[in-house]
């Protein structure tokens, strides 16, 4: 691996305009898509909700975007009101395993912009499947390749662990996005995640993967002392941008989730829209209105 002084593992305060700079850059390569891992070992902080949405605001811009749906409880394809693949049929893990096309799952959503590629039960034992071939950590990149040059952005909704899926997952990725919940667990959550991503690129001999930043999902004011205290610890971390904070908007969300659609398309004046808008630009994947 090459030493250099940039990106999040060996710059310690990282800034938000270089990261932007650098989605920029990437954004205006001819074909490949721009791949994002919506991760976090810990479950219940909203990485489907971000992922979803996130979606939504860019699909806005006319941005052309792949979900991933890499979880196998499925909720983002369920979500989308998508039917979950016969897991004794062609499914993710197939494509992923065996090397083969994933173009015949995916499906079409509401919104023009977003494609699904749906999950479905049987990838509860892709990780064993991917340790088992010796090359693990390649199969996810090399699934998607066939969509370089389709769409703009991918977005793997990853699910709440640290295991070889996962890390296949990630080292197919250019960025992270790592969503925390105001949770006293939070902090050494993302200390774990970052240290997982410098195992995984040190494996795969790469130097050009960055985090480009934190959400803050499921916030709750007026905050007791406590999590106050943890809530502005994760505003002001010290090598990741904070993209924005997702407080909780039961109506907004769950409304639009019964109609299968992201907030953006569903509600697009309500101030939950507006967060995902404002997560899209801090992220620099669109231009901020």
């Amino acid at each position: 691996m090459t030493n250099t002084t940039a990106g999040t593992f060996l710059d310690p305060r990282p800034r938000a305009a270089e990261l932007r700079d650098r989605v920029a850059d990437l954004m205006n390569r001819d074909g490949r898509p721009v791949i994002i891992a919506m991760c976090n070992q810990k479950g219940g902080v909203g990485k489907t909700t971000h992922t979803i949405n996130l979606a939504g605001a860019l699909a806005e811009h006319g941005l052309r975007v792949l979900i991933v749906d890499c979880d196998p409880q499925g909720n983002a394809t369920t979500a989308f009101k998508v039917k979950r693949p016969n897991p004794a049929g062609f499914t993710q893990s197939t494509a992923v395993l065996e090397v083969l096309d994933a173009h015949p799952l995916v499906v079409q959503t509401q919104v023009p912009n977003i494609q699904l590629l749906p999950a479905s039960i049987d990838m509860a034992l892709l990780s064993s499947g991917l340790r088992d071939t010796g090359m693990g950590l390649t199969l996810y990149r090399r699934m998607l390749e066939p969509f370089h040059g389709e769409v703009d952005v991918i977005l793997l909704d990853m699910r709440p662990a640290l295991d070889t899926d996962t890390d296949a997952q990630t080292a197919a990725a250019d960025f992270a996005i790592i969503n925390v919940d105001v949770d006293e667990w939070a902090m050494e959550g993302v200390r774990l995640q970052i240290a997982q991503h410098k195992k995984i690129m040190k494996l795969v001999d790469r130097d050009d993967f960055d985090v480009l930043g934190l959400i803050i999902g499921r916030v709750t004011k007026p905050m007791g002392a406590f999590d106050r205290e943890v809530y502005d610890v994760l505003r002001q971390h010290p090598t990741i941008p904070l993209l924005g904070e997702v407080p909780i908007r039961s109506a907004d969300l769950k409304e639009a989730r019964h109609e299968g659609l992201p907030v953006v398309q569903f509600r697009p004046r309500c101030d939950t829209a507006g967060f995902f808008r404002d997560i899209a630009a801090n992220a620099g994947l669109v231009k901020a209105a």
